[in-house]
């Protein structure tokens, strides 16, 4: 009977400590916060997170007016890169040919953020130097890139 007691605390530990090394079920994140560029909103454009767990998957959210929100992270350590929209373009339309109009019903169109160019170093997360520390719920990760 002792022995069959040692068995099932031996296997309960061994269960507890695999449980302990994988985690319990890997948790996600939302991360929310602000891009500035020089101290300013950075007025449109759009954030990645690179996660380094597990498939290292890339999750990504639009910049509006500065502020952005992306959730589902993995938790663990993500590499970040921001992208700024590109200018739009100025193209004229040829003659006879009018603008796609939005189906009826569809709302006001918001226009994109007016084009604020960024050093290209960060969009690249490897150069960007932006990381985080994802954790379970919801955090907060301001950004203020510089020149």
């Amino acid at each position: 009977m002792l022995g069959l007691l040692q068995g099932r605390s031996l296997l309960g530990l061994s269960l507890l400590a695999v449980l302990a090394v994988m985690g319990c079920g890997g948790g996600k994140g939302t991360v929310t916060g602000e891009v500035k560029y020089n101290g300013q909103p950075l007025p449109a454009g759009e954030i990645h997170f690179f996660s380094q767990a597990g498939d290292k998957p890339v999750l990504h959210g639009e910049i509006r007016d500065g502020a952005y929100s992306v959730a589902d992270i993995p938790t663990g350590t993500a590499q970040v890169a921001v992208r700024t929209n590109p200018p739009p373009n100025k193209g004229t339309l040829p003659p006879g040919v009018k603008p796609i109009e939005p189906p009826p019903g569809a709302g006001p169109q918001t226009p994109p953020g007016k084009y604020v160019p960024i050093p290209s170093k960060y969009a690249d997360p490897s150069q960007s130097g932006l990381t985080v520390d994802v954790k379970t719920g919801t955090q907060t990760f301001p950004i203020d890139l510089k020149q």
